[in-house]
């Protein structure tokens, strides 16, 4: 293998790094950690806390998110990275 080939995939790397980091700051900032309180208060009236608090956890877990970070406006492709 060439150095130009390390070099290249070296450069890759530490620019998949860079982004992915760039993307969780921008996640953090959009999504400041509320209460469950403060989750609830943004719900569609009429929800169902205890579905809408286990529907929050399983979202957390599932995309390995902080669970005070979960917002009921919380998209799955565009805020979470699911595709």
């Amino acid at each position: 293998m060439s150095s130009y080939a390390v070099y290249v995939g070296v450069g890759l790397l530490v620019s998949l790094y860079l982004l992915a980091k760039w993307r969780r700051r921008m996640f953090e900032e959009q999504f400041p950690p509320i209460s469950d309180a403060e989750f609830l208060a943004l719900c569609t009236p009429g929800t169902d806390p205890k579905v809408a608090l286990k529907v929050r956890r399983i979202v957390a877990d599932h995309f390995a998110v902080e669970y005070e970070r979960v917002y009921p406006s919380t998209r799955f492709i565009e805020d979470l990275g699911a595709d």
